[in-house]
């Protein structure tokens, strides 16, 4: 693994306690790294559209005991598709999804819609070498479709070999 999920969660600063979604969970290296830094009064809730990825994680939740993660199939670039309720998360991580993404400002939106006022949208993405046929997102286009969704860039830091974190606030 290029980036470490355990230290980058730290950096985003989130709090035990908290509820933050991890759009894109996939195999679930954010979502774990969550449920363990927001403790048994925190909520992870890991949304992905792959039905099967998620049967693993699901699987990995209950394997290590992380009562506080909530598996969800959802489409992160609809509105409404995660299921989740307006407001009701404290942040969203998005990481290594928005070269795999058809509709980025719909996931922004999404992740918009979901967080609470004040709440953090975190992004970590690829800086080069994606898979074959993928387009990068720059950091300034990065900062751009953010902005554009009236979002306040807050910091930026690295996150790993190859990746870069961004922190942006409603």
């Amino acid at each position: 693994m290029f980036v470490n999920p355990e230290k980058i969660v730290h950096e985003f600063g989130f709090l035990p306690g908290q509820k933050v979604a991890d759009f894109g969970a996939g195999s679930g290296h954010y979502s774990l790294a969550l449920s363990q830094l927001l403790g048994s009064e925190g909520r992870v809730f890991a949304v992905d559209l792959q039905k099967e990825i998620l049967v693993r994680l699901k699987r990995l939740v209950a394997e290590t005991g992380r009562e506080n993660v909530d598996i969800i199939v959802g489409d992160v670039e609809v509105p409404k598709g995660t299921t989740l309720g307006d407001g009701v998360a404290d942040g969203v991580v998005l990481s290594n999804i928005f070269f795999q993404l058809t509709d980025p400002k719909g996931a922004i939106e999404e992740a918009k819609r979901v967080i609470k006022q004040n709440g953090r949208i975190c992004v970590v993405e690829w800086t080069d070498n994606l898979p074959a046929g993928k387009t990068g997102f720059s950091e300034e286009k990065m900062k751009k479709l953010f902005a554009e969704a009236e979002l306040v860039f807050e910091r930026r830091f690295e996150a790993g070999n190859r990746h870069y974190a961004m922190i942006f606030r409603k």
